[in-house]
């Protein structure tokens, strides 16, 4: 057992020439050599409240994991004076328990949870130890190099689970003259416990985060784009091949499989919608999103391609990005509806305005089936004549018309067999077409205009309408018996101003593109222009923003757009329109009595962008 002296004779006559364990005299010098006061006599390096919020939120599941083991510790321990510490992978107290004898102990000490156990800030103990070495250990009080702690003995164990370190776990006791070898058994065997049922936590987690890649993502990029998810620990939960081999690329390059993951990390932790980096003087776009079920994080996915966003394929982020990737609540269950229900062979009606998206929904609800590798075929119903309209369904026979293809000619829908087809604007199908395509949906095949076989057909058929088809029916319009036939599931999108919460991702995603195409910097946006996009109608969605950017793009002339802009692409405000920017300026200025910092306030601009106006149109 350690003795007092040599305790004294190390920290106070600088011996080093001593019998102390060889761990415990190497923690020693290293809390020397950091400037750790022996003399400390309470724990006084905490984080904010504000911060450990965050800190147990992002540690969630080690704590969901570790409770029960605690708590059953807590019943079976006899005797008393028994305190139980709950590390966290950087060395925070995020969860303690302890009884009424030792807790008053740890209170006069400044023990709790938020403190930082890591030896510059508490010195020698099992735990800090363990912590910088992720090896067991036990110590007994004299060994602990501050006053405050050497009250207590304990063990300390950390925890890994499938090889990743995630915390540690410690068992203290009030001594002297405990059995370290008991406290290093509790401590091993529930850094184990914890370690089990983290690794079972996260089996679920994972087969719910695989199902959700699987069936959202892997088909919506090519065979090149990489794609890799971590729990909310950074614990890797799934990845392929192209993933695992930019992983591989960036080991070599850092040198450290660590270091490599720690910077496809910080892309998540800083929040971004995406970002790029290079590694060996190659650019990799990396666009990541969040898993969320029932309110709660489980994991983000990344999405990496082996080129910078100038040069990804067109078409891909505006499908996915620009009609899906929501934070309406509302919104992200009509998605999981739509993942369900293409599963099905059924028809499916798509109903919401115009422009708000009802034909990439269509799109990804074909890629979310089984027929995703056969043919996607979408029709207008509104843009072709009805002569045409009829030939472009259902095809023709040689010599059905004055210039028919002498062989005839087949459908789309025939084309379309054994995939899916789109029947945009629906409710705009003349009554004696509806008719025809309801006998081909009821008896799966087709009779080409001019002919009399009827040819079998395997098709899914997909519809779209902004108009209200119950009401085209009791006024004739539309015939009852197709809509029910089309409407076996109902998927209807939510207009733009019902996704509020959406706008602001959206445009900076339009925006963006639109500048890279007019070969443009970025246009940036004041916070009031956010408002006031966030508070516009929209009655064209999507389709209307997208109009509006690409006005702005190639027709705002400066780098930075504020309100008076934002009122003059939008339309609004008619007193505004009709008055040039260098008197809107003016008024301002005014209004302000020359104060440019208010003036600056006013627009919604800063007194930089300011300056520039009041240069360019030189107003006094």
């Amino acid at each position: 057992m350690m003795t007092d002296e040599l305790w004294r004779q190390f920290v106070l006559d600088g011996n080093t020439d001593i019998n102390v364990r060889k761990e415990v005299l190497e923690s020693w010098n290293r809390c020397k050599q950091m400037g750790v006061s022996h003399e400390r006599e309470n724990v006084f390096s905490y984080i904010p409240q504000s911060d450990l919020v965050g800190r147990r939120q992002k540690n969630l599941d080690l704590i969901n994991a570790a409770l029960p083991v605690m708590k059953d510790f807590c019943k079976g321990l006899k005797g008393g004076g028994y305190l139980l510490l709950l590390a966290d992978a950087e060395g925070y107290l995020v969860e303690m328990m302890a009884d009424h004898k030792s807790q008053k102990i740890a209170d006069q000490c400044g023990m709790s949870v938020g403190a930082r156990w890591m030896e510059e800030n508490v010195g020698s103990t099992g735990l800090s130890i363990a912590l910088r070495t992720r090896t067991a250990m036990a110590t007994s009080g004299n060994e602990h190099y501050c006053l405050a702690l050497r009250v207590w003995d304990c063990s300390a164990c950390p925890i890994f689970v499938d090889g990743e370190y995630i915390g540690a776990f410690d068992v203290c006791r009030m001594g002297p003259s405990n059995d370290l070898r008991e406290l290093y058994t509790l401590a091993f065997a529930g850094a184990h416990a914890i370690s089990e049922r983290y690794r079972f936590h996260k089996a679920e987690i994972k087969e719910q985060v695989l199902s959700h890649v699987l069936t959202e993502y892997v088909h919506k990029f090519n065979s090149n784009t990489g794609i890799i998810s971590f729990d909310k620990q950074g614990i890797e939960l799934y990845k392929n091949k192209p993933a695992h081999d930019f992983l591989k690329l960036c080991e070599e390059n850092n040198g450290h499989s660590e270091s490599s993951k720690k910077m496809i990390l910080s892309s998540v932790e800083k929040g971004s919608v995406s970002t790029e980096i290079e590694v060996n003087e190659k650019k990799f776009f990396i666009n990541s999103e969040e898993i969320v079920k029932r309110g709660k994080p489980l994991a983000n996915v990344l999405f990496i391609h082996s080129q910078t966003k100038e040069t990804l394929p067109k078409g891909k982020i505006n499908q996915d990005y620009f009609a899906f990737h929501t934070k309406n609540t509302a919104f992200q269950k009509t998605i999981q509806t739509a993942i369900k229900v293409s599963r099905s062979d059924a028809s499916i009606l798509i109903q919401g305005e115009s422009g708000v998206g009802k034909d990439f929904m269509a799109r990804f609800i074909h890629k979310q089936s089984e027929r995703r590798d056969k043919p996607y075929t979408a029709i207008n119903c509104a843009a072709l004549p009805r002569e045409l309209i009829t030939t472009e369904l259902f095809g023709y026979e040689g010599g059905a018309f004055t210039g028919a293809k002498h062989k005839g000619n087949q459908g789309k829908i025939e084309a379309s067999d054994k995939g899916t087809i789109f029947l945009d604007e629906i409710a705009d199908l003349p009554l004696d077409l509806q008719a025809t395509l309801l006998r081909t949906l009821e008896e799966k095949q087709v009779v080409r205009v001019g002919g009399t076989t009827p040819i079998p057909v395997d098709v899914r058929f997909l519809a779209a309408t902004n108009k209200n088809i119950k009401k085209l029916i009791e006024k004739g319009e539309f015939r009852e018996d197709l809509y029910y036939r089309l409407n076996v599931f109902n998927i209807k999108i939510p207009s733009l101003r019902e996704r509020i919460e959406d706008v602001e991702s959206i445009l900076n995603t339009m925006l963006g593109e639109a500048c890279e195409k007019a070969q443009r910097k970025t246009i940036s946006f004041t916070p009031e222009v956010m408002n006031i996009f966030e508070q516009h109608t929209w009655p064209g969605n999507l389709r209307e923003m997208r109009n509006v950017i690409e006005r702005i793009v190639y027709l705002h002339d400066e780098d930075y757009f504020d309100s008076f802009h934002a009122h003059e692409f939008l339309g609004l405000d008619q007193s505004i329109d009709k008055i040039s920017e260098r008197e809107y300026l003016s008024i301002i200025l005014n209004k302000a009595n020359g104060n440019r910092a208010q003036a600056a306030r006013e627009m919604g601009i800063s007194r930089s962008a300011l300056y520039r106006k009041i240069q360019k149109y030189n107003v006094e």
